[in-house]
């Protein structure tokens, strides 16, 4: 791995350690299960080298949560010599979106929206939301998504919300809320963390749960379990135990090496 991209991962871990410590939260250096727990942006877009790293999960303001970033490598590109064309490197685009999971209540039906100019998502063949709203529908792009499900969960206080908020990258599914943000300067900070758990806890009373989700399943590699308690969304055979809050991050990296591999090699 490319020594700045394997400090900024060990930054972020040893920073979320601490803020999982000081607010009582868990802490995992990396799960793997979450890499295809869903079939939403961003796990469903190309890419390899795949990590869910500096994992915390706890509860804010009475909403169980998850919060990990998703590191990928969606472009390769091979540099040869002018002359003999001989390979002589390959420089990695890496990818990293933080994310947000919030278990809700009760299972919803499912819903994917995000911002048409968000750069790192495919949405050109995808449609505008339904809505009687031309100037929130052009922000915007539904992914999926049944346009009647879409005209339900997208009332008019929702979509205030979202634009005053600034939450444009979101999903349902199942009892599930996935919120996506890509980080300018390539990392998301502790603080930024809490602030946006903060928006989504004022964006979820808005939806309405009080609709049941219809008995078609969208087709996702797994269905998130029903359960409210936090630790549902990580399998407890997934949990690497040596990255817990219970012990010392001295080693944060050493899962990240073998995962996303060695640079150049």
């Amino acid at each position: 791995m490319d020594t700045i991209e394997a400090k900024r991962i060990e930054a972020t871990n040893y920073e979320r350690y601490q803020m999982a410590t000081g607010y009582g939260w868990q802490f995992w250096a990396d799960v793997p299960a979450l890499l295809d727990r869903w079939q939403v942006l961003p796990f469903n877009q190309r890419g390899d080298k795949r990590l869910a790293f500096g994992v915390v999960q706890g509860n804010y303001q009475g909403l169980p949560f998850t919060v990990f970033d998703f590191h990928r490598r969606p472009v390769v590109t091979s540099v040869h010599t002018r002359w003999t064309n001989k390979k002589v490197n390959e420089l990695d685009t890496i990818t990293i979106d933080s994310v947000w999971v919030i278990t809700l209540p009760v299972a919803m039906p499912f819903f994917q929206i995000v911002g048409d100019t968000e750069p790192t998502f495919d949405t050109e063949p995808y449609p505008e939301p339904p809505t009687p709203d031309r100037k929130f529908n052009r922000w915007y792009k539904m992914i999926d998504t049944d346009p009647n499900v879409a005209m339900r969960i997208l009332t008019p206080p929702l979509c205030a919300a979202m634009r005053q908020l600034k939450l444009h990258n979101w999903s349902l599914v199942g009892n599930e809320l996935l919120y996506v943000e890509h980080p300018i300067f390539g990392r998301t900070k502790p603080d930024e963390i809490v602030e946006t758990l903060g928006k989504l806890a004022q964006l979820v009373p808005l939806l309405p749960m009080h609709q049941p989700a219809p008995h078609r399943r969208h087709p996702c590699r797994s269905t998130p379990s029903s359960s409210t308690h936090p630790s549902s969304t990580i399998p407890r055979s997934s949990i690497n135990s040596s990255s817990r809050t219970d012990t010392l991050p001295s080693a944060v990296t050493e899962r990240i090496s073998s995962a996303t591999g060695n640079h150049g090699g």
